[in-house]
């Protein structure tokens, strides 16, 4: 049995603004196997967005885990991310 292409394990994204935290993502997670087909909806300002440049290597978890092909992306540094994302993702 094949692992899945992207798992999201309580993935996390928090951002720091002054003396405020603002959690932009809380606590995903989720698994997509080869040959699915998934979109991501939700209101404006619940995360759409900053989970797809975490899903695209532009960024990493503030915490969880985020496997790309078995890859742990949080792990990666800049160069890594960016060899990653040429080899296995494609942006529209």
């Amino acid at each position: 049995m094949s692992h899945p292409v992207i798992q999201l394990d309580d993935f996390r994204k928090t951002y720091q603004s002054g003396d405020i935290e603002v959690h932009a993502v809380r606590g995903v997670s989720l698994q997509i196997q080869p040959g699915e087909f998934v979109a991501i909806m939700g209101a404006s300002g619940s995360g759409k967005s900053t989970m797809m440049n975490t899903l695209g290597c532009l960024d990493r978890p503030t915490s969880g885990v985020y496997l790309l092909d078995g890859v742990n992306v949080g792990q990666l540094n800049r160069d890594q991310l960016a060899d990653l994302r040429n080899q296995k993702i494609g942006f529209v």
